[in-house]
Order: structure tokens, then sequence, then C-alpha cells
């Protein structure tokens, strides 16, 4: 099977490309001329043609004999103004969905996000059935965008125009992670460094690999057109199990006290304030997102994915920390010794 994988050069991308690979399908990657892409020469027959998301007119010749799309490029950040989430993230999706509308591509994988459901009812369980979030916060620009581009993805699935599956992952961890688990990592070795709220929220971690798995699933599978699934290990992570499991992993001790959530919501607002007011290229320390990110509960089923599709995630959070860290060590990409 051709492949055509967006984002490729990023976290989740380099997995599906990776996933691919060893399954023998043919990889092409969309890369900008500026894109790292050591890793992907590093497998060995991936295809690479220059083009960018946000530039329609390069996207033709990527798809050219393409059998299916997997997109999983994105803005990926809780800061930036809303003009470039929206190009990338939200435009980028409708370039591509037209671009391979019009190249006849059979299938199209949409890598969403957990984030796109409503924290009420994360709280509370969610299933591909709950409702999305439609009342964004100020400078919630990640989760808003990526929602907006889920439903350009499922408005050409409706419209029959191509045959759309969507993948929701949760908390994604393993190698080449170069964002969240290393900020976790400089939290914990610094002196701020405490459990959000008590700790014992509930968070779905899910390995990488194991997401790519499930993406290639979705997007090969007869019965998952037009079908949306969570990718989430079933295990149960609590917000303590992760940052406890990360400390050891870098030989630091884990946080010994505590913020009460409104304080810590109330401070990143503060300083996401006083970081407007100097401008985008000043990030804070602690926005909204991260702290909603690591501090809320997130009760998700995968029992869609693992029912219909036979998804089994392989890979433990523990097992996926230990990747992460020893791929940052030996890539020298985050100090994580202790």
């Amino acid at each position: 099977m051709r492949a055509l994988v967006t984002g490729a050069t990023g976290f989740l991308g380099s997995h599906i490309a990776e996933r691919l690979i060893q399954r023998g399908d043919s990889v092409r990657a969309l890369v900008r001329p500026a894109s790292r892409t050591s890793f992907l020469e590093s497998l060995g027959g991936v295809e690479f043609v220059q083009g960018d998301v946000t530039q329609a007119p390069t996207l033709t010749t990527a798809l050219e004999g393409v059998d299916v799309v997997y997109h999983a490029a994105a803005m990926v950040s809780d800061w930036g103004p809303w003009r470039d989430f929206k190009s990338v993230t939200v435009n980028g999706t409708r370039n591509m969905l037209k671009a391979a509308v019009a190249a006849g591509t059979p299938r199209f994988l949409y890598v969403s996000t957990d984030g796109v459901y409503r924290y009420p009812d994360l709280h509370h369980g969610v299933t591909e059935e709950s409702p999305l979030e439609t009342r964004f916060g100020p400078l919630d620009y990640y989760r808003r965008s990526k929602t907006a581009a889920e439903l350009i993805a499922r408005r050409f699935q409706a419209a029959g125009k191509i045959a759309v599956s969507i993948v929701r992952p949760a908390l994604i961890l393993g190698e080449r992670d170069a964002a969240m688990l290393p900020g976790l990592i400089a939290f914990l070795k610094s002196s701020s460094a405490a459990y959000m709220g008590t700790g014992r929220n509930v968070l779905p971690c899910v390995y990488a690999g194991d997401v790519a798995d499930l993406c290639i699933l979705a997007a090969t599978k007869p019965e998952a057109v037009g079908q949306t699934y969570n990718a989430v290990n079933p295990e149960h992570v609590t917000q303590r199990d992760l940052l406890e499991t990360a400390a050891a992993a870098i030989g630091v001790a884990p946080p010994k006290r505590s913020i009460p959530f409104r304080l810590l919501y109330a401070i990143a607002v503060g300083m996401e304030a006083a970081a407007r007011v100097r401008g985008w290229g000043h990030r804070p320390e602690l926005t909204r997102f991260s702290a909603n990110l690591i501090g809320l509960d997130y009760v998700e089923s995968a029992e869609k994915a693992m029912r219909d599709l036979g998804w089994r995630p392989q890979v433990s959070m523990q097992e996926a920390v230990r990747r992460s860290v020893e791929w940052a060590r030996s890539h020298r990409a985050q100090p994580v010794s202790g």
C-alpha cells in the first residue's frame, strides 16, 4: 500500500512512518525544506516530497498514486497566536483533504486528540459518541483548532468525497517526544515541582507506537470508514503515577508538595496575561492548557477500537517513559540525569 504521511518528522508521525515501513508499505513523507529527516532516512525506503500543508499548490505531487493519507501534521503547542493554529491545523487539514480528493486518494486518516472532548465529560468518562467541545476558553487555541479540523474531516466524509477515519490519541509517550515528557522532566528538576491538585486525577497515557498501530488499522480496515476511535491504554494511571515514574527514570525525587488546582489555574492566568503583554515570543512557564492537561481527570474508553479493530496496546506507561528517557539520553535531546 502506498501511504503519504504528513508530520512524519514529528513525534507521532515518525512512529506511523516507522510502523508502515515495518509492515512493508511504500511510505512517502511530506516535508518542508528545513525539516529534520535523519530518523526517517535511517528507516530506509522513505520517499521525501517537499511541500507544506499551508500551501495548497505544493501538495499535488505528494499525493500522486497514494492509497491512503495519514494526516498527523498540526501545530502542537499550548502557546501562540490563533492565526498560526488556524493556518497549520485548520486550513492545513482542509488543504490536505481537498488535495486528496482531487488526486482520487481512497482513504484519509485524521489524527485528532482527546482535547476535542469537554472537560466535564472527561471527568465522568467519554466514548467516541460523547459531544465535542463548543465553548473554548481564551487562548485555548490547540483544542479549538483540532476540533475545527476534525469537523472539516467529518464533513468531507459525510459528503462522500473521501473515506475518512479519525483517531483521538490521549497523552502520548515514547521515543522522539520533544515536548510533553521533556517538559515534565524540566518541571520535576525545578524548585517549583509539585503535584497539580491532589495528583490523584486520572491521566490516560498511551505509547506512540501503539497509537501508530491504531492509525494503520483505522486507515486500512473497511469497517473503520467513517468511524472515530479513542487511542488510550486501559491501564489506570494517575498524575502521581506518571510524575513518580518520570522522577525515578531520571534519578530525582518526586514532588513533596501539592498546589491546589484552583490556585494553580489562577497562577496560569496571570502568567499568560504577563506573557501576552510581552508578545507571543515570550512563552509563560505555565498555561491554562498545561494545567488542565496534567491536573484534570481524563477518563476515556478505548473499547470501540479494541472490540471492532482488534487493537491491543502493548506498552505500559512505565515502559513508555523508560523508552522516552533512554531515547533522550542517547540523542542528548534533553538533560535527563539527576
